[in-house]
């Protein structure tokens, strides 16, 4: 198998693995949104006891939820960097750290979606592969990015910041504590 096809299972190993990923963030926010709205009809009817319950298990969904992101993320990251391999044919993307990433990632996954394991397995060992082939064994630093890349991420940062305050200030008004 030639290097680009090489690429192209990746990419679409990834791909493939992503969307399992947001069947099941889906599934998460939606028990989440179930449980928040059992947990404010409990308070309402003074049920401390089982308000206490769905408090914990929206706790314990929200850092599921959370994990799964990272995972999400760390596979759009190499999708990305897949992509640019085959638009521009220039190797030079270092996968490494991708495949180290996703080896480090490896026990959330077999903690949180055991379904997806062995799949994710043959995922880090094809980047694995095509990190090693290609960059003989080297490992690059991590992403780099440039002012205006930096600037970016700051934005989207500020605003990701304001989307949790606000969705932790509507959980308080409902009655939530986080």
């Amino acid at each position: 198998m030639g290097l680009r096809a090489k690429f192209l299972e990746a990419y679409r190993k990834i791909e493939k693995t992503r969307r399992k990923l947001e069947v099941y963030m889906a599934r998460a926010e939606q028990k989440k949104e179930e449980l928040m709205n059992k947990l404010i009809e409990a308070q309402k009817n003074g049920d401390e006891l089982r308000a206490k319950v769905y408090a914990s298990e929206i706790a314990n969904l929200k850092r599921i939820i959370k994990s799964l992101m990272m995972i999400d993320v760390k596979l759009e990251q190499a999708s990305l960097k897949i992509q640019s391999v085959l638009t521009i044919g220039d190797a030079a993307f270092a996968l490494k750290p991708i495949a180290n990433d996703l080896k480090n990632l490896m026990s959330v996954v077999k903690q949180l979606i055991p379904s997806i394991e062995e799949e994710f397995e043959e995922l880090i060992n094809v980047i694995d592969d095509l990190a090693e082939s290609e960059f003989g064994g080297e490992i690059f630093a991590d992403v780099y990015l440039d002012a205006d890349a930096a600037k970016v991420l700051e934005e989207a940062q500020a605003i990701a910041q304001q989307k949790l305050k606000e969705s932790i200030g509507l959980a308080n008004a409902e009655g939530y504590k986080a």
